[in-house]
């Protein structure tokens, strides 16, 4: 089991790596996995990232008191934060079903793309993501190509375990439960996901496909992570989107695993949330 060292309380929280990324591109949605994408931009922000452009159909989003978090803070919308507002360009797009035209502009000099469009929810609480359909595969399919046109290679995406049949990724009960959602319930998140990751699988790009456990709305950010290994005890199942966001961070500007995927989650022997 990989331990990530670093603690965000305390001490320097921008780390050795901050001061070789320029700029990083951050892409959200709606639903508990794209909620990642929102504290990206702050983790970004914690890692002293010269400037973050953010691309987006929900702008507005980021003037909820709630983030569907369990930070202690709260937050606010960082580009109201006189500290923050230089260092950030958002880019409001009508939708991924739509082609987005000039899209590469926004990624040209871009060091890394964090791109949180997926989620698996089947839509009971956010309508929306019923009535505008699935963008996982559509949004990052331009993604993709709009990076290729910029000249930028490091992309880390959000996804999830459990996706395929006999996938022993994450060597816990929960993940049983979370296939058998996907096969019921969940289909269409799946079949989006899966569709996904295929995409980001034949393409040329330097990809990170992050399948975080847990991310429930009251999990508290711990300020680090584990990555799970090979026949090694399970992480924990209880991982706030936070802590998240600062493993995507961290990836995007010093990458640890190339061209593959990696379950993430807390320290092992956590209990799921309640």
């Amino acid at each position: 089991m990989k331990v990530n060292p670093q603690e965000i309380a305390g001490g320097d929280p921008a780390g050795p790596s901050a001061a070789t990324c320029r700029k990083l591109v951050v892409l959200y949605g709606i639903g508990g996995l794209s909620d990642v994408g929102r504290h990206a931009i702050m983790a970004g922000l914690e890692k002293n990232v010269e400037h973050i452009t953010v691309i987006t159909e929900y702008p507005d989003m980021l003037d909820d008191e709630n983030w569907e978090c369990g930070c202690i803070d709260g937050h606010t919308n960082p580009f109201n934060d006189e500290a923050h507002a230089s260092k950030l360009t958002m880019v409001k797009i009508d939708s991924w079903k739509n082609e987005q035209a000039n899209l590469a502009e926004h990624f040209h000099g871009a060091d890394a793309v964090i791109s949180c469009l997926g989620h698996r929810q089947p839509g009971w609480k956010n309508k929306e993501l019923v009535t505008k359909g699935l963008i996982a595969r559509d949004g990052n399919k331009q993604v993709i190509t709009a990076m290729k046109e910029a000249n930028v290679s490091r992309v880390v995406t959000i996804s999830s375990f459990g996706l395929n049949r006999g996938d022993k990724t994450w060597p816990h009960w929960a993940s049983k439960l979370m296939r058998l959602f996907f096969l019921t319930f969940m289909r269409k998140a799946r079949k989006d996901l899966q569709a996904m990751e295929k995409l980001f699988n034949e393409s040329s790009l330097d990809y990170l496909i992050v399948k975080p456990v847990g991310i429930g709305e009251d999990v508290v950010p711990a300020g680090k992570y584990f990555q799970q290994e090979p026949g090694k005890e399970a992480v924990g199942g209880n991982m706030a989107k936070m802590d998240v966001a600062r493993f995507m961070v961290d990836e995007a500007i010093q990458p640890t695993t190339v061209r593959g995927s990696k379950v993430v989650g807390s320290a092992p022997g956590t209990p799921m949330s309640g």
